[in-house]
């Protein structure tokens, strides 16, 4: 067989070989995605798969209460919009905490309700940030602030707030998606 020949064999194995690189060097974060997948699917969402990829639908959760904050054991709000109490945020590009040439935006990220009593029965609000952050899990016990944190980021992010309430009652978990300004 001629050197020449094996080329085409080659070319033929290039792209085979650098997927299953990646999916090695990645593995990590596939099992991650693989396992939220399969989460997703077994907590009951629509799964579709065809010519034109795959698609995952959002979890159907049990209809609230009028307040919302009472229910099935899992709370989570994220689909079952809109919900009384949600995440705020402000972004505040700051050039004084500027690392590696990386703009840095000063962060406020709170709580808020369509009824402001509501927050009354608040005891605590655990905020899960990227796990970027030194320290990204951040509670907040003050209700004058609206359970406010503070911190600064350099890049858009989702993260999550767990809000207790005093009593014991089950928790709520909402989302937001943190952007910075252009």
């Amino acid at each position: 067989m001629q050197p020449k020949d094996w080329i085409p064999l080659l070319q033929s194995l290039v792209w085979p070989v650098v997927l299953f690189g990646l999916a090695i060097w990645f593995r990590g974060a596939v099992k991650q995605i693989l396992n939220a997948i399969s989460d997703r699917i077994k907590g009951g969402a629509p799964f579709e798969a065809g010519p034109s990829g795959i698609k995952i639908g959002a979890v159907q959760l049990p209809p609230s209460s009028a307040t919302g904050l009472t229910g099935a054991e899992d709370t989570r709000a994220v689909d079952d919009l809109p919900h009384p109490i949600y995440m705020t945020h402000t972004a505040v590009r700051d050039s004084s905490l500027d690392r590696g040439g990386q703009p840095y935006y000063r962060l406020r990220i709170a709580v808020e309700a369509d009824e402001p009593e509501i927050l009354d029965d608040v005891e605590k609000v655990i905020y899960h940030l990227h796990p970027t952050f030194r320290d990204p899990d951040r509670t907040a016990t003050d209700r004058r602030s609206g359970f406010e944190i503070g911190t600064a980021g350099w890049g858009d992010f989702n993260m999550t707030a767990e809000i207790f309430f005093r009593g014991g009652g089950p928790k709520l978990v909402v989302e937001r998606y943190i952007n910075l300004p252009a």
